[in-house]
């Protein structure tokens, strides 16, 4: 049987653009030596997990346990049993003074078989949860060092570096239940054959 509900998991997209920093002197007398210490970026992600637990979906449907199953159609075989007998003699009764046709009989086994059908929708959906995804981004700029050989103070222009982040997909989770749909009554189904 394949499953009735597919689950896509979507991670996150994230566009990084660093513009490094620069430094130009204007006087060539000066001399400077340009140490660069290398920054740090890290990025770690948890995705989003969903949780889907079908056990009492599946238990009103009666798909139960083995020795469950068992013990409760026993159970109803008794119950059944006892009620069959009470109601003959109940129809019996009915029939004898009058207080009843045959056609009210077949009237309520019509509203029997309508409970029947409606018998085997489930009373409850999944249970779904899920855990929240985690982002966590660690940055360390780029750091200079800079050791100057001069008399005199020469005359420079800095142009800070810049960090950019795009972020082109937020991570999501999609659901899309990929079963046929369910018809109440049946005859409401377009491709309904008819008995």
């Amino acid at each position: 049987m394949d499953p009735l509900i597919k689950i896509t998991s979507i991670p996150i997209d994230i566009e990084v653009n660093i513009k490094r920093a620069s430094l130009e002197i204007d006087r060539e007398a000066a001399k400077v030596n340009v140490s660069r210490d290398k920054g740090e970026f890290d990025i770690k992600a948890e995705p989003v997990t969903v949780n889907i637990d079908n056990t009492r979906m599946y238990s009103s449907l009666g798909f139960k346990k083995p020795q469950e199953f068992a013990r409760e159609d026993a159970d109803k075989g008794i119950r059944f049993a006892y009620q069959a007998v009470a109601k003959v003699a109940n129809e019996g009764d009915m029939l004898a003074n009058g207080s009843a046709k045959p056609s009210d009989f077949a009237a309520e086994k019509a509203a029997r078989t309508i409970e029947a059908v409606t018998g085997w929708l489930p009373e409850n959906g999944p249970d779904i949860t899920w855990n929240d995804g985690k982002l966590n981004i660690n940055y360390t700029a780029d750091k200079l060092n800079m050791d100057w050989e001069t008399n005199s103070t020469p005359t420079f222009k800095f142009t800070p570096g810049s960090v950019e982040f795009i972020i082109n997909q937020m991570p999501k989770v999609e659901i899309e239940y990929t079963g046929e749909p369910i018809y109440f009554p049946a005859s409401a189904d377009p491709n309904y054959q008819g008995e």
